[in-house]
């Protein structure tokens, strides 16, 4: 089944006066349409926390920098790499 096909048949089903089932219609379509465009919204909502709590440390500088923190792990673990 092509797109303009299948297009016409979602039309046919969505002809209707029925506000509830427009409206479910609508709820459906929407989240359907945030979840296929950011993956961010299919994690966890801990992990979102998490991560945006993250953000903001990094907004205020409290970060480590990669090249410090693998000094101290070739220093801890006598490590030449």
């Amino acid at each position: 089944m092509g797109a303009i096909e299948l297009r016409n048949k979602i039309i046919q089903l969505i002809n209707t006066d029925n506000v509830n089932y427009l409206k479910d219609i609508f709820e459906f379509a929407e989240k359907k349409k945030v979840n296929s465009t950011d993956p961010f919204l299919k994690l966890p909502k801990e992990v979102q926390e998490l991560l945006n709590e993250s953000i903001k440390q990094a907004d205020r500088g409290e970060v480590t920098p990669h090249s410090e923190i693998m000094a101290e792990v070739r220093n801890k673990y006598n490590l030449s790499i």
